[in-house]
C-alpha cells in the first residue's frame, strides 16, 4: 500500500507531486500537514502530532470528516513526521511518499526529514517536492531512474564514504568510484537518455532527480 504524509514544511506543487497523489492508497498528516492536505483537496484518513501548530479550525473539519485524530505529548523523543512515518507502517504501507518534508520555518525538521530516509530500510521513503523526487540508495544496492534526457540527478553520500559507485546514461559517468561525505562532487549530474541507474557497493546515497523543466 502506497501512503502519501503531509509534513508540516511547504509543498510546493509540482510533476513529482502530482504523481505521488495520483498513486496514494491513504493519506495521514503530521500536525499542521493536516491543513495542508485540506488545501489540496485531501482529507487524511490519519493525523498524528502534538497539534502544537495546527489550528482548531482545521482540527474541527477534519474531526467532521471522519480523520481519525491521535494526539501524542509535546515532550517526546519522535518528530511528528517520525510518527506518521510510524503509523504508516502500523497500517501496512509498502511504500511511502512524504510530501511538506522540506522548506517551511525550520531548517532543523527538513534535516531531520531527510535523515529519517536512513532510519527505515523498510518499507521504501521518498521525500518529494515540485518535481524533485530523492530517496536512499544502501549499499550493496542500485536504483533505477525513470525520466528525460537533461533532468539533473545528483548523488550525495551520507556515511563517510559511498564506495564502489557505478552509473550508466548520465553525462559525468561513475566507474566504481568513491563520494566523501562533505564533498559535492555528485550534485547535479545530467541523465542522457530515459533511463540511467546507479549501483552502490557501500555505504549510503542520497540520491535526487529533478526534472528538466525545473533544473537549473
Amino acid at each position: 500500500m502506497h501512503v502519501v504524509i503531509f509534513a508540516g514544511g511547504t509543498v510546493r506543487p509540482g510533476r513529482a507531486v502530482e504523481q505521488a497523489l495520483a498513486d496514494a492508497e491513504m493519506i495521514i498528516a503530521a500536525d499542521s500537514g493536516a491543513a495542508t492536505a485540506l488545501q489540496f483537496g485531501y482529507t487524511p484518513a490519519v493525523v498524528v502530532g502534538d497539534f502544537d501548530s495546527l489550528e482548531a479550525l482545521p482540527l474541527q473539519q477534519l474531526q467532521t470528516r471522519g480523520s481519525e485524530i491521535i494526539r501524542v505529548a509535546a515532550e517526546k523523543d519522535e518528530t511528528d513526521s517520525e510518527l506518521a512515518v510510524l503509523t504508516a507502517i502500523e497500517r501496512g504501507a509498502t511504500a511511502i511518499t512524504i510530501l511538506g518534508a522540506l522548506g517551511g520555518a525550520r531548517f532543523d525538521h527538513t534535516m531531520a526529514n531527510v535523515m529519517l530516509l536512513a532510519a527505515f530500510e523498510s518499507p521504501t521513503i521518498r521525500i518529494v517536492d515540485d518535481s524533485s523526487t530523492c530517496w536512499l540508495l544502501r549499499g550493496p544496492g542500485s536504483s533505477e531512474i525513470i525520466g528525460q534526457p537533461g533532468d539533473l540527478l545528483s548523488l550525495i553520500p551520507l556515511t563517510a564514504e559511498a564506495s564502489g559507485i557505478h552509473t550508466t546514461n548520465l553525462y559525468y559517468p561513475l566507474r566504481g568510484e568513491t563520494l566523501r561525505f562533505g564533498k559535492p562532487r555528485g550534485v547535479s549530474n545530467v541523465l542522457t537518455a530515459t533511463h540511467a541507474t546507479v549501483s552502490l557497493q557501500n555505504g549510503l546515497l542520497l540520491v535526487i532527480h529533478t526534472d528538466a523543466d525545473v533544473s537549473c
